[in-house]
């Protein structure tokens, strides 16, 4: 069980040949090399490789050599996000327990720096994020719709944690009344 049995109840969404690395292993390996500031195929093989016997010890492996960065990839594109979201998130929310009976969670929306295009004519990537104020932990996020606001986006959010209780802290964009 690594990183606390995040990962541990996932979907090998990869095909019987291309197991050479195990599943959660390589999947923590990924996590720490981008939060070691890894943001690319190549610079998550590199750091892999530099620290190869360090994580290899870490996580009871005995990999000969790091996975290439089209391995990599390929790994990646096998995950299903959508059940990776929802690991992270529940392992979040129980990170984050109230310890006075209040909670104080901030919901705000970003643009994803780099995702715009004047070439192709796309406005930048929306997300909207629940981050507990206490723990410091992001609780969960969800994408805005290209033809939508933040707004929906937000309440959605909210509603998906299901956390009854706790003090939302919001952007006065979403306090706008509906007009009939």
């Amino acid at each position: 069980m690594i990183f606390g049995g995040v990962f541990s109840g996932l979907v090998d969404g990869r095909g019987a040949h291309g197991k050479r690395y195990e599943f959660e292993p390589l999947l923590c390996a990924v996590v720490l090399s981008m939060l070691a500031g890894s943001f690319s195929l190549r610079k998550m093989e590199a750091f892999i490789d530099e620290r190869l016997e360090q994580l290899n010890q870490l996580f009871g492996t005995a990999w000969r050599k790091a996975p290439s960065w089209v391995g990599i990839r390929n790994f990646l594109l096998s995950i299903d996000e959508i059940e990776l979201e929802s690991a992270v998130r529940s392992h979040a929310c129980g990170l984050s327990t109230p310890a006075s009976g209040r909670q104080f969670i901030a919901i705000d929306g970003k643009a994803l720096r780099g995702s715009a295009s004047r070439v192709l004519d796309t406005p930048a990537q929306q997300l909207v994020s629940a981050f507990d104020h206490d723990d410091l932990i992001v609780l969960g996020h969800v994408e805005v719709s290209e033809k939508s606001n933040e707004i929906p986006a937000a309440q959605a959010l909210i509603e998906s944690m299901g956390l009854p209780g706790r003090v939302f802290t919001l952007d006065a964009l979403h306090c706008q009344k509906k007009r009939s």
